[in-house]
């Protein structure tokens, strides 16, 4: 069913956005989500987490929100757009140059030099640099702008969380009834997760037990 599916991409997501704030997330990195105002964009970085079509529609829509002489680097999987692709373009960073833990850190540590004061982060519901976006945007001191795979954007933080809410609903058909389901799972879900635990929990110290001492459970007579 429709409700089913959509209910479990949008928990993927957020479970993938919570596990991406747990390990990335720093209180003055965050400061322009609950800030409403946009600082001037003289550099921006394009995450390109959707197809090569979706970023030569979008630059186009992006200076005209962040000014015609704004720079802007990307940051891609794809391979390097051909010329006139992408046009203006100043940097172009491939993930596959980047590997492992030391190749990230240097990759996070030559974008914050680069100084932006934006990102763009492609949400056309595909698998590119899910996560890498997320991290990117929580270690980044940067105002974080989102665009669909209709080229339709706006600015992550508290003041647009209608429009946030209201591309989520569409792309998962969370209308009516669903979002009210989806919302009873949400709160459930670190009850459901804590019982799990705690059963798992129970049954490994069990195993260790018979497994050091020979234990065994003590069952009562029928």
């Amino acid at each position: 069913m429709r409700g089913s599916g959509s209910t479990s991409h949008v928990l993927r997501y957020i479970d993938t956005g919570a596990s991406a704030l747990l390990l990335w997330m720093k209180p003055s990195l965050m400061r322009h989500v609950f800030r409403s105002s946009v600082p001037g964009m003289r550099r921006v970085l394009l995450v390109e987490s959707g197809p090569r079509t979706l970023s030569e529609r979008f630059l186009p829509v992006l200076r005209k929100v962040c000014g015609e002489t704004v720079e802007v680097d990307v940051f891609s999987c794809l391979a390097r757009p051909e010329a006139g692709a992408l046009p203006g373009i100043h940097n172009f960073y491939r993930s596959q140059d980047y590997r492992g833990r030391p190749g990230r850190l240097l990759l996070l540590k030559t974008l914050r030099a680069n100084g932006y004061q934006g990102m763009v982060m492609l949400c056309a519901n595909s698998p590119l640099l899910f996560r890498s976006k997320w991290a990117l945007a929580l270690r980044l001191p940067v105002k974080v702008l989102v665009a669909n795979e209709n080229a339709d954007c706006y600015w992550l933080d508290a003041a647009h969380w209608r429009s946030a809410w209201s591309m989520l609903a569409e792309r998962h058909g969370l209308r009516g009834s669903a979002s009210f389901r989806l919302l009873g799972q949400l709160l459930l879900f670190p009850f459901v997760l804590a019982y799990l635990l705690f059963f798992a929990l129970v049954i490994h110290t069990r195993r260790r037990l018979r497994l050091l001492f020979g234990w065994q459970p003590s069952s009562r007579a029928s």
